[in-house]
């Protein structure tokens, strides 16, 4: 056997393996990406309420004769009427948020030949009452208070 005829038999079967262990695979997986760290700009966590409707609260004063003056308060936030009549009533809407909101109610009143009452009623339930009166022409003031779970 001459040299070439050699050289066919031993490198021939070497280059075949080699061409086809190269087109026999495909190309080897990339890696995983890594994790990204989260960075300090992300937008803070808003802590969970469960979403429920809010409170009402709903103010009340009854009684004979007219009220001079009425304030009233939510979480320090006052309001206050003129002169009214009575009954006089006041709706307010507390945020269902779980946190204590505190609340009055303060009057002034004349003419009330018999008494005033006042009494607050939170989601259809009464909370607190109170009452004041006299005889003849009387001139007073009352308040109450209380606090309501949001």
């Amino acid at each position: 056997m001459d040299f070439r005829t050699a050289a066919r038999t031993v490198f021939a079967p070497v280059a075949l393996l080699a061409a086809l262990t190269a087109c026999s695979g495909g190309p080897a997986p990339a890696p995983a990406p890594k994790p990204v760290p989260p960075s300090s700009s992300a937008a803070p966590v808003k802590e969970q309420v469960p979403d429920r409707p809010p409170h009402t609260l709903v103010l009340n004063s009854t009684g004979s004769g007219s009220l001079k003056q009425v304030t009233y308060t939510l979480d320090g936030a006052a309001k206050e009427t003129g002169q009214v009549k009575m009954p006089w009533r006041q709706s307010l809407t507390v945020p269902a948020d779980g946190k204590p909101h505190q609340w009055t109610l303060e009057i002034t009143y004349s003419g009330a030949s018999g008494h005033v009452e006042m009494y607050s009623v939170v989601d259809g339930k009464e909370s607190v009452h109170t009452a004041s009166g006299g005889s003849g022409n009387v001139t007073g003031s009352a308040s109450i208070g209380g606090s309501v779970q949001g």
